[in-house]
């Protein structure tokens, strides 16, 4: 009773908000996640903001055949985010996850409500110090993790989940589906982004001549590696600093 009466609470609330600084959505669904701590006091709390945070729907969401693998970015929910909005504001929420297959930062409510949350005047998700933004690619609107930023070049990188079907073949040992998370490089310059293939010259290339020795010189003398995100952001912040 106590569960029925919170999401009843919180969809009347929501409901009421007006602005347009985020648009969020509430879905119930089955989830295979215990022990996450019930936030849905500070999602209220971000989302009637000075600001408030727009319209509000629930959609109700008949269980899919259950698949091997998650089609959420993090094994845990127990991820502490920090919300940005394009005003200048932050929230901090408790129980944040990437959805992959729908492109959406979710927060985990109880064991059988999922709030979802749209980038509508968010500029960015900030989750273990790893930055996520939202970028119209391929004709739809699409989650990118930030491994370098500045005022000339971005480089991405996008999730994307494989479904691998089961097979009653024995030798296969592949009874179930499965879900496989696959991640893509991508660079953005202005408007324009492009799939982007991660080796030591393309990276190289995105820098003039003089940047890129200065990179090199860096990274060889830290022994950095060009396969690695965090070592990447390094090598590259280093070059274009010169």
């Amino acid at each position: 009773m106590k569960s029925e009466y919170i999401k009843s609470s919180i969809m009347k609330k929501i409901i009421l908000l007006t602005a347009t600084v985020m648009t969020v959505g509430l879905s119930y669904a089955q989830t295979n996640n215990n022990n996450v701590e019930n936030n849905s006091s500070q999602i209220l709390n971000a989302s009637s903001s000075s600001r408030s945070y727009g319209t509000s729907s629930a959609t109700f969401v008949n269980p899919a055949k259950k698949a091997q693998g998650s089609i959420h970015l993090f094994k845990s929910w127990n991820n502490l985010a920090v919300i940005h909005t394009t005003d200048q504001q932050k929230f901090s929420l408790k129980n944040i996850n990437l959805n992959i297959e729908r492109n959406t930062f979710e927060s985990k409510i109880s064991e059988d409500s999922i709030f979802t949350f749209n980038f509508n005047n968010i500029d960015r998700f900030v989750v273990s110090n790893r930055i996520f933004k939202n970028h119209y690619y391929d004709n739809s609107n699409r989650v990118f993790e930030v491994i370098y930023e500045s005022g000339k070049v971005s480089l991405l990188k996008g999730y994307k989940i494989q479904l691998v079907k089961g097979s009653p073949n024995p030798m296969l040992n592949r009874s179930t589906d499965k879900n496989v998370q696959k991640y893509f490089y991508f660079i953005k310059e202005g408007s324009s982004i492009k799939s982007f293939r991660l080796k030591k010259s393309n990276i190289l290339d995105l820098m003039s001549s003089d940047q890129a020795k200065a990179a090199e010189k860096y990274a060889k003398s830290n022994r950095l590696s060009y396969k690695k995100d965090a070592d990447i952001n390094a090598i590259l912040t280093h070059g274009f600093s010169n």
